[in-house]
């Protein structure tokens, strides 16, 4: 379901072997099975674990990790972060040899290879419809680059509708479209402050029997459920959760050593705060009530935290930097800070994802194309939103020849490709027409500063 166009029955379909259609028995095959599954996918993330363990050590870290799609564990409808936790497990998860930018550089090179044009620091700043049909873009600067094929977007939806479109070009495909972006999108506020160090030593957790093979994964510090409720509660009210830091921890070079220089080690830090900070509304960047001093204070709990459970962290640092969200979301160009663009809760996944109308990666504007993390199946690495706009890009080509196959094809079209030197945007661009793996829209290596960006054909 995940790696196919959500409303095209026919890709679905095309996924399903004997083995898979199995496994899909053995969870929805009964009436009584369905009904028990619906019932599981309406439920909260903290009513499911409850469920099924007892002792808080596993319930907290596993409803730390459902609150990844951010949102709290109580939440209703929350339940598909179980499934997301599942894919951890099959198909499992990897990591490129020299970090994500390394999967970037492949795939630079083979669009390279295939005759693409690659342009960085190309700030889009509107999308140009003639007579009704996607014909290129204008980035700053009053440059044009016109697409004889096509435009594929892989900004949030209400970014390209309500900013970079003119309202009349898009009234005169939808007429309710903007209005609906603009009402019925949910982002509640909960954002990322991104915390990167380099470190002399790696951590070490010598109350919990450490072995190093601990690090090659990702750290949790969940001490509760309770604390996870709050971690993602308070930013949804503009407060920032930092008594009691819950974070996400990752130290690359513990898998990788080639990332840094021999015997050191870079860990960055995922820590859920609100965009906008409550009263503070209109100061700091960008209005959000972010300022310098305070994301350095957030970030000096955040560290203490770390260090209850490694003590060694704070004679290790080397050096660190400190994203506040609205840093980290002028960066990236994600909407109000959030980085799957839209909230990943059930109803605004699958085929509803972003809205219905666009959800299948076409929109009302011909030849406008929609992937990223705010289109199905959202955001991470899988390069699954592109490629499966790659398949729906290639049959509004040729609707009579659309395959499996065809996907590999679209390599082979010689086409120019605009968007800036984002690590996130550039991954699913890519992917928007090569069948591969790899989209990003997280925090942690994006280089960039640009807020858009496209791919034309």
């Amino acid at each position: 379901m995940f790696n196919a166009p959500p409303k095209s029955v026919v890709d679905i379909a095309g996924n399903y072997d004997i083995k898979k259609l199995k496994d899909l028995f053995s969870v929805i095959g009964s009436p009584d099975k369905t009904l028990d599954f619906l019932r599981t996918m309406l439920t909260s993330f903290e009513d499911i674990v409850s469920e099924w363990f007892d002792q808080e050590f596993l319930k907290a870290p596993l409803a730390r990790l459902a609150s990844e799609l951010g949102a709290p564990p109580s939440q209703k409808n929350l339940a598909i972060g179980a499934i997301m936790m599942a894919m951890r497990h099959n198909p499992g998860m990897a990591r490129p040899r020299g970090g994500t930018g390394a999967l970037t550089k492949a795939l630079l090179n083979l669009v390279q290879s295939s005759g693409g044009v690659v342009l960085t620091e190309q700030a889009v700043e509107k999308v140009l419809v003639d007579d009704g049909r996607a014909a290129g873009v204008r980035v700053k600067g009053g440059t044009e680059y016109r697409a004889t094929r096509g435009v594929i977007s892989n900004i949030d939806a209400k970014r390209l509708f309500l900013h970079l479109i003119d309202a009349s070009d898009a009234d005169a495909a939808d007429p309710d479209l903007r209005e609906r972006l603009e009402r019925r999108i949910v982002n509640n506020n909960d954002s990322l402050l991104k915390i990167d160090l380099a470190l002399s030593e790696p951590l070490r957790f010598p109350h919990h029997n450490h072995q190093d093979k601990y690090l090659i994964g990702s750290v949790l510090i969940a001490d509760s459920v309770r604390q996870i409720e709050v971690a993602h509660s308070d930013p949804i009210l503009g407060k920032i959760p930092d008594s009691d830091p819950s974070m996400y921890v990752v130290m690359p070079t513990a898998l990788d050593p080639s990332m840094a220089p021999e015997g050191k080690h870079t860990l960055w830090i995922e820590f859920f705060a609100p965009y906008e900070i409550a009263g503070a509304e209109g100061t700091g960047l960008n209005g959000t009530g972010w300022t310098d001093e305070l994301k350095n204070k957030v970030a000096d709990r955040c560290i203490d935290k770390l260090a209850e459970y490694a003590p060694n962290i704070k004679n290790a640092i080397i050096a660190r930097r400190v994203e506040s969200p609205a840093e980290l979301s002028a960066r990236l160009g994600s909407f109000k800070g959030n980085h799957y663009h839209i909230d990943m809760t059930l109803e605004q996944m699958i085929f509803l994802r972003p809205l219905p109308e666009l959800a299948n990666y076409k929109t009302p504007i011909e030849g406008l194309f929609l992937t990223g993390a705010g289109t199905h199946p959202g955001g991470s690495i899988s390069g699954m939103p592109g490629r499966n706009c790659a398949r729906v890009f290639l049959h509004a080509q040729q609707p009579i020849a659309q395959t499996r196959s065809g996907c590999a094809e679209v390599s082979q079209i010689n086409g120019r490709i605009c968007l800036p030197n984002c690590l996130g945007c550039r991954q699913s661009l890519f992917l928007s027409f090569l069948w591969v793996t790899g989209h990003w829209v997280g925090g942690s290596a994006c280089p960039a500063r640009d807020s858009a960006s496209y791919t034309f054909m």
